[in-house]
């Protein structure tokens, strides 16, 4: 019996150090303009990867193929579905979720990063949060039954256009509600590690 056991506690601990389980859902990242822009997404990115789930940075100009993808993961039951951008990318992931409407799949998230223009969240969108210098605000769009939360961050220190997406602040608020709608992911401890070289050493 002792062979099966541990046989069993090493696939546990072996999933558990592979790296981290995988969140369910995928996080779209779209980058502002010329894909040069936008570094702040990428470190995004990172947290969100090390974080365990499922994200992607892409151009803005890419939405309306990303949202026939995401659409099918949707569909699929591979969602929850969030969209982020930052400046183009900010309309662009609006643009995104109005794309995914008219195939039928709803949108757990959309963020904007300073969105360039006023936008209208379509009705397939569960929330948005609009994190904003200047006047660029989101409104509901017809039918729209979810929640809009416009961020006027015009007195923030060291706050504009072209760094509103590197705030370490905003990152941390952004992978809260993240972690609210997927779950909270975990990484392997290194006593996980250890154990796996401990039990690998025993059999």
């Amino acid at each position: 019996m002792r062979k099966p056991l541990l046989f069993a506690a090493v696939l546990l601990a072996i999933t558990a150090v592979s790296g981290r389980a995988q969140a369910s859902g995928h996080i779209y990242l779209l980058r502002g303009l010329a894909g040069i822009f936008s570094t702040g997404l990428d470190v995004l990115d990172e947290k969100l990867v090390q974080r365990g789930y499922n994200a992607t940075v892409h151009p803005h100009d890419f939405y309306n193929s990303l949202a026939e993808e995401a659409a099918r993961l949707q569909k699929s039951g591979k969602g929850p579905i969030i969209i982020m951008g930052h400046s183009l990318g900010a309309d662009a992931a609006i643009y995104m979720a109005e794309k995914m409407k008219t195939l039928g799949a709803p949108v757990a998230l959309v963020v904007t990063f300073g969105p360039t223009t006023n936008l209208v969240a379509p009705s397939n969108v569960h929330q948005v949060i609009n994190y904003y210098t200047g006047n660029t605000l989101v409104s509901k769009g017809p039918g729209f039954r979810g929640s809009i939360s416009n961020i006027n961050l015009n007195s923030a220190p060291d706050t504009n256009h072209m760094n509103i997406e590197k705030s370490n602040r905003l990152h941390a608020s952004v992978i809260s509600k993240i972690q609210a709608i997927a779950g909270r992911q975990r990484r392997a401890s290194p006593s996980a590690a250890r154990f796996l070289a401990s039990s690998m050493s025993m059999s």
